[in-house]
């Protein structure tokens, strides 16, 4: 991973010395063309020749959502072997329904965050979570990241069906970055104990987190009729 790269994307890009140096060419050309001093009107080009380049070479440096959003991807790849192994399991073991992941930006341990042209926040940590269902128990691994360091945290956790009372997906509002108004859904997973795992949903309208939440509500249901 690009940290650097990553950097600048949550690093507002400003023009001040280029203006300056445009201002600055301009005034000597003007000054050049009224006095007729052609050395004058050849420093006040190059300056603004400079300035133009310098203006350009900052905006190539700009680093998009999309370029954003691939450099996290790229982090994400080999995922579900990386779950597998740390979790002991072997995928012939946990086929009773497909796997369930959701990854998303979250706020929690993030240094940076902004806005991106879509309207969608953006921060400097990523939380990822893929379950795997056996015949008796809910195998769950969860995957955070920083995308400015290189600190990355992993955990398991395996749950009973019997022991999960609740899979949701719920709306609340957090504070972060200067404002306490910014909405997010997330899904939540609670068990009798009382204990969770939850995530940030990048996308709650989406057909495949729909469809894998309602999977698992079904599985869950059969289970626990079972166990009657």
């Amino acid at each position: 991973m690009d940290y650097e790269k990553n950097l600048r994307y949550f690093t507002p890009t400003t023009y001040g010395g280029p203006t300056f140096f445009i201002i600055v060419g301009i005034v000597l050309i003007l000054i050049a063309f009224g006095a007729k001093n052609i050395w004058c009107g050849l420093i006040g080009t190059g300056l603004f020749a400079l300035a133009i380049l310098w203006i350009i070479s900052k905006k190539k440096k700009i680093v998009s959502d999309e370029e954003y959003d691939l450099s996290v991807a790229a982090e994400l790849y080999d995922l579900k072997q990386k779950a597998l192994s740390r979790l002991g399991i072997d995928e012939d073991e946990v086929k009773e329904i497909e796997p369930i992941s959701f990854d998303s930006y979250s706020f929690e341990g993030a240094q940076c965050g902004k806005i991106g042209k879509d309207g969608c926040w953006r921060t400097s940590s990523y939380k990822c979570i893929m379950m795997f269902f056996s015949p008796s128990e809910v195998h769950c691994y969860t995957y955070q990241f920083d995308t400015l360091l290189n600190k990355k945290t992993e955990s398991t956790d395996v749950y009973f069906y019997r022991d999960v009372v609740s899979v949701s997906t719920a709306s609340d509002t957090v504070s972060a970055f200067g404002r306490n108004d910014i909405k997010r859904e997330y899904f939540k997973l609670t068990t009798s104990g009382g204990t969770s795992i939850s995530i940030s949903l990048r996308d709650s309208d989406s057909e495949k987190i729909k469809n894998s939440i309602n999977a698992m509500r079904a599985l869950l249901r059969e289970k626990k009729q079972i166990m009657q």
